[in-house]
């Protein structure tokens, strides 16, 4: 007898020999009711590695190596690290909760002990049992009716109500509520999604075009599957800005004072370099908000002159010179074919945003003060105070400060006599 028929044939026992420990109330098949819970032996129950929670891992892992079959000693360990690490201290906590007090929350299984809902709480109660060495353990759940075999479509809606609803998906790294709304496009539509996760089928679109954005991040840099690249927190909210901003400027819908017509390849530049300075780790909602923003007098993107002269600095610096010239993925894999892809990704991350962080930054900051330059053209006081400012705080005894910069002296004395012309010009009039 297969491992599958003994877990159904072990479950359909305990149903037929056993009094519910408890019930639990939910809805399945539209149906709503109480039905039984057991104490079901963890040694007849497998982790299900479609779970939301690992979703980042398992494809990630799966990229590299190939399938996991959670039914076997291996495969389990691996998902048992993954749910384990997915949120560390909150297991910890809930593993502490569970050896004071057991296990309060029942869990749902099918029928042929597959864990539809619960996995961490069944993670960390057979983990107990190794520690302990206390043999049986028991998990708390309903035994569904269905395999996941027999009734796949419904058992993944009741999976993503109890996984993904709006009280349970904040406990999920960002990420992972994107891959859900992605696995579950094939079988459902944006509106039957929203329903399941508490959403509207307006903010599922956004969850899809959001990851298909991200997506595009990975490809770019030949990350392509390599999920986990995007399980930092601070990840999600530049790509939900980024959308957003390639949206506004792509149909010039939302966009304000906007002094001209950016074409296809335009937008795709916009993209890569926001994709880049994500790279780069300027991640808060406000460090790279400024190159697209398409309000009227934030965005770089809207200015013609302004952006091309961003653009054009950024591609000379960055893109010829260092993304042109960075080894692929590939290559680096074939030079160090023992390490793990893992490590091998973030050494040259790291290496990568040690040459152009400080570049970037610089350019950032002065295209951002000349943005503030053009919007207060109309307030020239402001601007030349400023101006004075800055040439007032130039060490002249630096050796910088030699026949090199005499070109530009000159041009800055050539235009306030220019400036005196026409001040006096106006003044006779």
């Amino acid at each position: 007898m297969d491992d599958r028929k003994l877990r159904i044939q072990k479950l359909t026992e305990l149903i037929n020999s056993k009094e519910p420990y408890s019930h639990k109330e939910l809805t399945y098949k539209q149906k709503r009711g109480k039905l039984p819970v057991y104490e079901i032996p963890v040694e007849y129950l497998i982790f299900n590695q479609h779970n939301g929670r690992i979703g980042t891992y398992v494809k990630t892992y799966e990229k590299q190596y190939g399938p996991i079959d959670a039914e076997t000693h291996e495969g389990e360990k691996i998902i048992v690290n993954f749910l384990w690490k997915s949120k560390e201290n909150r297991n910890k906590e809930t593993q502490k909760d569970i050896e004071e007090n057991g296990q309060l929350e029942y869990g749902i299984v099918t029928k042929d002990g597959i864990v539809i809902d619960g996995n961490r709480r069944c993670m960390i109660l057979k983990k107990i049992a190794i520690e302990r060495h206390d043999s049986p353990t028991y998990f708390k759940a309903v035994i569904l009716e269905d395999s996941f075999k027999d009734n796949p479509k419904e058992i993944r809606k009741l999976e993503t109500i109890y996984q993904m609803g709006v009280d349970e998906k904040v406990d999920y790294n960002a990420i992972e509520k994107y891959l859900k709304c992605k696995d579950l496009s094939d079988d459902f539509t944006n509106e039957d999604i929203g329903k399941m996760m508490g959403e509207k089928a307006s903010r599922i679109k956004e969850y899809l075009d959001i990851l298909k954005l991200m997506e595009e991040f990975l490809n770019r840099y030949d990350y392509d599957g390599m999920y986990t690249r995007l399980n930092e927190e601070t990840v999600e909210g530049p790509f939900v800005d980024v959308r957003g901003y390639l949206e506004k400027q792509k149909t010039g819908r939302g966009v304000r004072n906007r002094d001209w017509e950016p074409n296809p390849e335009d937008i795709r530049e916009l993209r890569d370099i926001y994709f880049d300075y994500i790279r780069a780790g300027f991640r808060t909602a406000h460090g790279i908000r400024d190159i697209g923003n398409p309000s009227k007098g934030k965005g770089f993107f809207n200015h013609k002159k302004i952006w091309d002269e961003f653009s054009n600095k950024y591609f000379n610096e960055i893109e010829t010179n260092i993304n042109d010239k960075e080894p692929s993925l590939d290559e680096l894999r074939k030079d160090n074919p023992s390490e793990k892809v893992e490590k091998i990704i973030a050494a040259r991350d790291n290496d990568w945003k040690h040459k152009v962080k400080d570049s970037m930054k610089k350019n950032y900051g002065i295209t951002k003060r000349n943005l503030e330059d053009l919007n207060e053209a109309n307030s020239p006081s402001e601007l030349l105070l400023r101006a004075l400012n800055t040439l007032d705080a130039i060490n002249t005894d630096n050796d910088a400060f030699d026949e090199s910069i005499l070109g530009i002296v000159k041009k800055i004395s050539s235009l306030t006599w220019d400036f005196q012309q026409i001040i006096k010009k106006k003044s006779k009039e």
